[in-house]
């Protein structure tokens, strides 16, 4: 009887833990809360019915005896039983093997409601086989991408001569860290290089087929030495480019993570949990690559959280960012508060949002106010007067008016388009 409760009330610990477990993971990932919900359910009514057994298990252990009498000879007392024995309560011994702890586990079961708890347990199982899962495929700085194809044949043709150039783009290698791509430098550039052999031949086929078409066409030899040239420029400047549209990115998510930050700190948790928590948290993709970034050198290179700090704050795209983690890892080594330091911090990062939206927003109505001067009321004063000057012969004698329209409606499409690129770079990330 005794072994029997000892084993359940070791089985009522793991569901307690696992009980623990699903409540972190509910906090932490809100797109799978029903699954975390029922799981919990499930685990809870286990409890209850391992419980439920505990009154029954102790009637089993105790037998009802009177000592009534003692005996003549020897001066020895006789013990006697009086009355029936009670009958044993009906419970049930158990195992099953946890697929989610790969373990086997015993328990005993009121024999009424071992259909029940074996419902519930398969309910839980499954739940907790699922969220091995989940975590799997969630675990903190550790994603695994498949190779790229491309990479590999460029690597196969040209990494010998990409690990020569290597050393002189030092710039270009900072970029790639701060843009959070996925590729070594060396990798970059035999890419550029495998890209422009490639764009070179396509030239060449381009050319030779503009030949066929006319001889006159030899003029456009310059597109198989231009258009390698182009996509080698192209390949040098993208990284920069991806990096402040991070940089931008992580600007906008700054005010509302830290913020966030801040209600978790002041909850007393371990901080290195803050970074997890926002790391796992969908509502911050850049702001989360970042913080997987100091979770993989705690995790996997062994760095302490204040060193890992430092080192993703050299490398960030974004300064407020870096300030931010430099912040954290001083208070850290002094043993300051976090969630006072976070608080303040959200504070002048929420400021600086709404004074960078207002500053936009009169932005706004300035290219509002040159695009119907120019490109509204100018084009059709300048249309107008073209006409007039066609019409009194002041104009060339080649055009006419519909060469006039032409051109006129070609430069308010350009001129537009200029427009709405110069727009879109100054636009703020919503």
């Amino acid at each position: 009887m005794f072994e029997d409760l000892k084993k359940n009330l070791e089985q009522e610990k793991k569901i307690i833990a696992d009980l623990h477990s699903i409540e972190t993971s509910m906090r932490i990932d809100a797109s799978n809360q029903s699954f975390y919900s029922s799981s919990f359910n499930s685990l809870v009514e286990q409890l209850r019915l391992l419980n439920k057994t505990v009154p029954n298990l102790l009637k089993e252990g105790s037998l009802l005896k009177k000592f009534v009498g003692a005996g003549e000879s020897g001066g020895v007392k006789k013990v006697l039983k009086v009355g029936k024995k009670e009958a044993k309560p009906e419970v049930i011994r158990m195992s099953y093997v946890s697929p989610a702890a790969k373990e086997k586990r015993y328990i005993t079961i009121n024999k009424e409601d071992k259909k029940e708890f074996l419902e519930e347990l398969k309910l839980s199982e499954s739940g907790l086989a699922g969220m091995e899962k989940i975590k799997k495929k969630k675990t903190i700085g550790t994603e695994v991408h498949k190779p790229s194809l491309f990479a590999k044949y460029s690597n196969k043709y040209f990494l010998s001569y990409s690990e020569k150039f290597a050393p002189q783009f030092s710039s270009l290698a900072q970029d790639l860290k701060k843009a959070n791509m996925r590729f070594m430098l060396s990798t970059y550039i035999s890419m550029a290089l495998f890209s422009a052999v490639l764009t070179f031949f396509a030239g060449i086929l381009l050319y030779g087929f503009l030949l066929i078409l006319n001889l006159g066409n030899w003029i456009h030899i310059w597109i198989p030495i231009i258009s390698p040239l182009i996509i080698l420029f192209i390949f040098y400047i993208y990284p920069s480019s991806e990096a402040n549209s991070v940089m931008k990115k992580i600007t906008q998510e700054l005010p509302f993570a830290t913020i966030h930050m801040a209600a978790i700190a002041s909850s007393n948790v371990e901080p290195t949990k803050i970074f997890k928590i926002i790391a796992m948290s969908n509502e911050y993709p850049y702001i989360g690559v970042e913080m997987k970034k100091i979770i993989a050198q705690i995790d996997i290179y062994g760095y302490d959280l204040v060193t890992s700090l430092k080192n993703v704050a050299r490398r960030t795209s974004s300064k407020k960012l870096s300030e931010l983690f430099s912040g954290l890892a001083t208070n850290i080594s002094w043993g300051g508060e976090l969630g006072d330091y976070l608080g303040k911090k959200s504070e002048n990062f929420l400021i600086d949002y709404k004074l960078e939206r207002q500053s936009y927003a009169g932005l706004a109505a300035t290219f509002m106010d040159v695009y119907i001067s120019i490109l509204i009321a100018a084009p059709l004063v300048l249309m107008m007067v073209l006409i007039v000057m066609k019409t009194a012969g002041l104009g060339a004698e080649f055009a006419s008016i519909n060469v006039i329209l032409f051109i006129s409606v070609g430069a308010i499409i350009v001129a537009n388009i200029i427009y709405l690129v110069v727009l879109n770079i100054k636009q703020p990330v919503l």
